[in-house]
């Protein structure tokens, strides 16, 4: 059975946070790994609400450091410290995230790190600081970002499981094969023999398909968008203004419910999910999902502790 991507969002408001809504974060868990994405003000407190652990968090990546993505960031650390982490924390964000994470740090944490000793007194961090392009590949997965124009440095980000051929298990265990080279030799789809019966491996294995996770954070729209999420399972995206304040979303570098259904459509991807609302629509996201719904159907409006598995 394939390993699923369990994406768990920790908030969705916009510059203000409201009573239903925190600021912007979500958690993205895969196998062994869980990558925070964004870590607005109040993530920790959701994360003890939604019975997560801040120190499982392997990887974080920022998209920009306006105040409601990154004011989590220091008791997200203060609390990994406090807790015992020992693992090497990888920050990855825009060009400035170096110098940013040494303000934060010494301004808010000299008791638990050691800027001068590259950070790490209780534990190490890596900062790293990124332009488009390819961040993080392995034989499992791969993670992509894109610069976005919000008037700041700022990233979108895409995390791609790869595809791959798999061994259907069930039809194996029939075959009660002993674990060891006849097993590697079926996975790569050749022929055995095995008790005078021969075995074609073509026919017990299958692709499992990519499965692609795009998260589309701050940003005015343009063309590159489109090409980012292609065939994206889940595009997450900011959903900041309504259709009908397209010029209050021009001039704020932010996208309206409309244009972010009109990226999920050209980009072919399978469903859209509406994040990062104002406040004026904290309680009625329902205005943009239908307005989202009326150009990409499969769309809809996220709310604090969603839950996406794909």
């Amino acid at each position: 059975m394939a390993e699923k991507v369990k994406i768990h969002v920790l908030g969705t408001s916009s510059a203000v946070p409201t009573e239903r809504r925190s600021h912007i974060g979500m958690l993205v868990s895969y196998k062994e790994n869980n990558f925070l994405f964004d870590c607005g003000e109040g993530t920790q407190r959701q994360m003890r609400l939604a019975k997560l652990s801040p120190c499982k968090i392997d990887k974080i990546f920022i998209s920009h450091w306006h105040g409601d993505h990154i004011l989590g960031l220091p008791g997200i650390l203060q609390t990994m410290a406090l807790n015992g982490y020992n693992e090497t924390l990888e920050i990855y964000g825009p060009k400035g995230t170096k110098e940013k994470m040494a303000d934060l740090l010494n301004l808010h944490m000299k008791r638990y790190f050691n800027w001068s000793k590259h950070i790490g007194c209780n534990f190490d961090i890596k900062v790293f600081e990124q332009s488009s392009g390819n961040i993080i590949e392995n034989n499992e997965f791969l993670v992509d970002c894109l610069e976005t124009e919000h008037g700041c440095n700022c990233l979108a980000y895409s995390f791609t499981v790869k595809e791959k051929s798999r061994l259907n298990k069930e039809k194996l265990e029939k075959l009660k094969l002993p674990n060891g080279p006849l097993v590697g030799k079926l996975a790569k789809g050749e022929t055995i023999e095995y008790k005078g019966k021969k075995i074609d491996g073509s026919k017990l294995v299958y692709v499992e398909e990519k499965k692609k996770f795009c998260y589309i954070s701050d940003t005015g729209y343009f063309d590159g968008l489109i090409n980012f999420a292609k065939d994206s399972k889940v595009l997450i995206s900011e959903s900041t203004y309504s259709v009908e304040e397209s010029e209050l979303a021009e001039k704020h570098y932010h996208l309206t419910s409309g244009i972010a259904a009109e990226i999920a459509k050209k980009s072919n991807s399978k469903s859209l999910f509406l994040t990062h609302f104002s406040q004026r629509y904290s309680e009625i996201p329902h205005i943009l999902e239908k307005e989202a719904k009326k150009v990409f159907l499969n769309t809809k409006a996220l709310e604090d502790f969603d839950v996406i598995e794909f």
